[in-house]
């Protein structure tokens, strides 16, 4: 039997999927709790960050370029405690010299259960083929 991708029908208990909106409101706070306390991000220069308190002053300083993120398409395949997201980013944030910087991403997101409440596990924006194996800290 063949699985397709669909569309996310609601977001009710996907909350983490709001990261985009809650980044581009400005809410720091909010974007923080979207991530699971071991969660990694991975950077546009594959630099990945693990833990929510490391993953926090990531989002702060995009918060400070006033970034906006539009989410144009949207897919969820759950497996268990365990979730694949695909989206269509557009972003907009502040470069050098007043500038504004505008670029397209497919974010991949691992997505796992957490007391009832889906979380942000792995976030790779920008992709993450070209990433070095690194081993996250114990």
């Amino acid at each position: 039997m063949k699985t397709q991708l669909r569309p996310l029908p609601s977001r009710r208990g996907l909350a983490c999927l709001s990261l985009p909106e809650l980044l581009s409101a400005g809410d720091l706070e909010g974007a923080t709790t979207c991530f699971a306390r071991d969660a990694c991000l991975l950077t546009q220069d594959a630099t990945a960050i693990h833990t929510r308190d490391r993953i926090r002053p990531v989002l702060a300083q995009l918060i400070s370029r006033h970034i906006r993120i539009e989410v144009e398409l949207r897919c969820v395949l759950a497996a268990g405690e365990i979730g694949l997201a695909t989206e269509h980013w557009t972003i907009e944030i502040d470069g050098t010299e007043g500038s504004r910087f505008e670029q397209t991403c497919t974010p991949t997101l691992i997505l796992h259960r957490i007391e009832e409440r889906w979380k942000l596990g792995v976030v790779a924006p920008w992709g993450w083929g070209s990433a070095p194996l690194v081993k996250p800290p114990a």
